[in-house]
Parts: C-alpha cells; structure tokens; sequence
C-alpha cells in the first residue's frame, strides 16, 4: 500500500475525531490501564496463605508438631481453632476459612504403637481449582510428616538410618517461570486481550460515525478513493494498538516486575501484524453494522469472548473438548498469546516462532482484504 498525501489527510482527519472525542480517547489510553490493573490485582492463580482450623482432639506432641509442621509449609495460616466440628462447619459457611484439619483422639498413641493413623482434611469446594491445590499441598505436609516419624521409630528399634540414606530428593524447579507467580502468566496475555478489545471497538464506530453523521458521502465527492479512506482510518487505530501495547509492556515490566527476556523487536513486529488482524475485523464489524449499537455489541462479542476464553488466557486450550479446540484454530488472539508469553517467559526469538507470525500474517492479510471488499461495496 502507498501512503499518499490524500491517505495521510484522511489518517489526520480520523486522528482529530479521536481526539475531540472524549469517549474515544478514554476507551484508547484509560481502558487498557484499568484492564491491566484489575487482570493483574483480581486474577491470580496463586494460592497461599490458605485459611486454617484446627480441631486437636488428641491434644499431645505429637498433634502439635503436625500442626506446626503444616503451617511451616508457608501455605496455611492457622485461622481458628474450633471447639467442634460444627463451629468449624459454620466458619467454612461463612469463608472465615477455606480448610479443616480434625486430628482424632489417641493419634499419638498409634504412632507410639506403629498403628494405621488417620487424620480428616476438609476444604471449601466451591472452587474446586483452588481446593485441589489446597489438598495438594495439605497431603504434601503430612507425607512430609509422616516421612520423619518413620524414620524416627527405625532408628528407635535399632536401625540407625541417616535423614537421608536411601532415599532420591527431587529437585523441582519450573523453568521459564522458576517462582510461579500467575501475573508472569497473566500479564502477557492481557496484551493480546486488551488490543483485541480497544482496536475491535474502535475500529468498528469509523466507518458507522461516518454514515450515521453524513458525512460518508462528503469523502466520496473528496479525490480520495475507497482504498484511500480505508488505509487512512486504519492508520490512527493502528497507532492507538501500538500505544496501548508498549503501555502495558512497560507497566507490566516495571510496575509488575513480570520479566521480558526475549527480542524487543519481534515483540514489536508481531503486535503490529497482530493489530491488522483487530483492525479486520473491526472494520468488517463497522462495514455491515447499521448503527453504533450494533457495532459495539458485536465488536464485543467477536473479541471479549475469543480474548478470554478461547484463547488460552485463562483455560488451556489442550483441556476444551475437540469441537472447541477446532474453533480456536481461526482465532488471532491464540497465536498472538503464544507469541507474547513465548517472547516474554521463554525468550523465544524468530525461529521458534516464526510459524505463529507467519499464521498472524495470514489472518491479517484476509481480514483486512474481506473488510476492504465489504467496505467498497457499501460506498459503492
């Protein structure tokens, strides 16, 4: 596409609507930072610091170092200590705490004589992510436990074993994300999110203003051809995506400590062919809506819904079923997600990502030449 000076006009005049539009600009630059701050504050998959009661029933050494030992874990914090088993039911109903540890009677007792123990863990459900990762880590701390006391009663009846003989430690370590912090995960998938949002929405009022306001028909009369119309509201949103990107970028690197350890500049090449695809279909959206209504509700539809869900930016995509699976292939945000946390978390450079780009081009190119198509018809 040649920029002339008719598209430059065009791109000045569409950059002044926006401007002089209050509504606009608070979509363009406030939007994305009230986006970013409450994906990043609200959504977290971190669990820690996990609301405990604890009902000892036993009442010994022993029932308390188990309690020490799971609250040692860094996990739990010892919220309450119930006199019974309904004072601990009526504290879960009201969320005053999220688990329960009932520690029977005679429990020291059993271990003294090497008998089976038991103990009773309770966890909230309502959230069943987060209560399988609290049993998890409630299971982990009394096998850790449990671990100590065998060796103890070995070495009580002459089997003298060193804390470590014979056994295989396991040195966990998660790469790319070593401290598992969700907002390393989050943030850069709020990118894609967010300029999937900000350019659908914008993009798709352009031509509608236009033809609501009457002065569609004043750029047909103009030397201008549909192209040109076209390229020059395309050029101020796709600014706007570029700002808002390198926005979020910045905010998430220095205000969210959430690491960019890969190349800059694909990072910025492949948010600017992913802002074509948000410009696509926002003009594709703007060209067979008749109002800005129907524009908005519908720009709303085809990117909040794919940005959240289908994407991969909270639920993976491997864990939907086939069907659904089959409609994340034709959508942008997908491809545009692996790339931001492949370019963010993994420092992944051109070639591991080259097929995502070149998919993002793809998808770009077709959009813009279907909205283009449709665009000229309706001023035609």
């Amino acid at each position: 596409m040649i920029i002339n000076g008719r598209v430059l006009a065009i791109a000045k005049k569409e950059a002044l609507h926006v401007v002089r539009d209050v509504r606009s600009l608070i979509i363009a630059l406030i939007l994305p930072l009230v986006f970013l701050f409450i994906f990043a504050y609200a959504i977290t998959l971190d669990i820690d610091h996990i609301k405990l009661a604890v009902i000892d029933h036993d009442r010994t050494l022993a029932s308390r170092e188990l309690i020490a030992a799971i609250t040692a874990s860094g996990y739990f914090d010892l919220a309450a200590i119930p006199g019974n088993e309904k004072e601990m039911e009526d504290g879960m109903d009201k969320g005053d705490i999220k688990a329960g540890l009932i520690i029977p009677p005679g429990f020291a007792k059993r271990i003294a004589r090497g008998e089976r123990n038991s103990l009773q863990i309770l966890v909230d459900g309502t959230e069943s992510n987060s209560a399988n990762i609290t049993l998890n880590y409630a299971n982990a701390a009394v096998a850790a436990y449990t671990g100590n006391i065998v060796l103890d009663a070995l070495n009580k009846n002459g089997m003298t074993l060193r804390k470590d003989a014979g056994f295989i430690e396991a040195r966990q370590m998660a790469v790319y994300n070593p401290s598992m912090r969700s907002r390393n995960f989050i943030i850069p998938g709020i990118i894609a999110v967010i300029m999937s949002i900000i350019l659908a929405i914008l993009t798709s009022l352009t031509v509608v203003k236009e033809r609501e306001q009457g002065t569609l028909e004043q750029l047909l009369v103009t030397p201008a051809t549909p192209r040109d119309i076209l390229v020059g509201k395309m050029i101020p949103y796709w600014t706007i995506g570029m700002a808002d990107m390198l926005m979020i970028v910045l905010a998430g690197v220095f205000i969210f400590n959430v690491p960019l350890k890969g190349d800059l500049l694909l990072l910025f090449f492949a948010s600017g062919i992913f802002a074509f695809c948000g410009l696509g279909i926002g003009l594709l959206v703007s060209a067979v809506s008749d109002n800005q209504q129907i524009a908005i509700q519908l720009s709303m539809l085809l990117s909040v819904l794919p940005g959240f869900i289908l994407s991969g930016f909270l639920f993976p995509i491997k864990s939907m079923p086939a069907i659904i699976r089959g409609v994340t292939v034709i959508l942008p945000a997908k491809y545009f997600l692996i790339v931001l946390r492949g370019i963010f978390l993994r420092g992944s450079g051109w070639g591991a990502l080259m097929l995502e780009t070149v998919i993002l081009f793809v998808m770009g190119v077709l959009l813009i030449f279907i909205a283009s198509g449709r665009f000229k018809r309706n001023i035609g």
